[in-house]
């Protein structure tokens, strides 16, 4: 097994903060949008997104959410 992660075309420190950018995408999102509900849908994506249908659920509150009203 160890022998693969040395056979891998990209380093693998590379590849585990590609992982790690893509599991904090719905946070990114919440934040990036200025969402009203980032905090939970930060809070959702840490407890439940090692789950894919965790996961799932935060990118598709960020994605659906309304976003903070601007005064």
């Amino acid at each position: 097994m160890a022998g693969v992660i040395h056979n891998l075309p990209i380093h693998p420190l590379l590849a585990l903060a590609l992982v790690v950018a893509v599991y904090f995408i719905p946070m990114i999102i919440a934040a990036w949008r200025n969402m009203l509900n980032a905090l939970a849908i930060s809070a959702l994506n840490v407890v439940a997104g090692w789950t894919f249908v965790g996961w799932v659920a935060a990118l598709v509150w960020a994605c659906l959410d309304k976003r903070k009203e601007v005064p």
